[in-house]
């Protein structure tokens, strides 16, 4: 974060901060590096996983089915 966990206190705690980034973050970071690099392997779609998270998430529809999901729900996961 640019920002100290307590930063944002009292409307949001400093440990709901630490929670939320260090568990929820963090597995949708190593989620979405997951299917990207599963995106990276194939040469089809190799240039969707050069895409910021953003415009990937506006172009899911050229995601491959068995990836659209994973994509979605880990790259959301990151933005939000």
């Amino acid at each position: 974060l640019k920002y100290d966990y307590e930063a944002l206190e009292p409307h949001i705690s400093a440990s709901t901060m630490r929670a939320h980034h260090l568990g929820h973050h963090a597995g949708y970071t190593t989620k979405l590096n997951a299917v990207l690099s599963e995106l990276r392997a194939d040469p089809a779609t190799k240039a969707l996983a050069k895409l910021g998270v953003d415009t990937l998430l506006t172009r899911l529809d050229d995601v491959p089915d068995a990836l659209r999901g994973r994509v979605r729900a880990s790259g959301g996961g990151y933005v939000n």
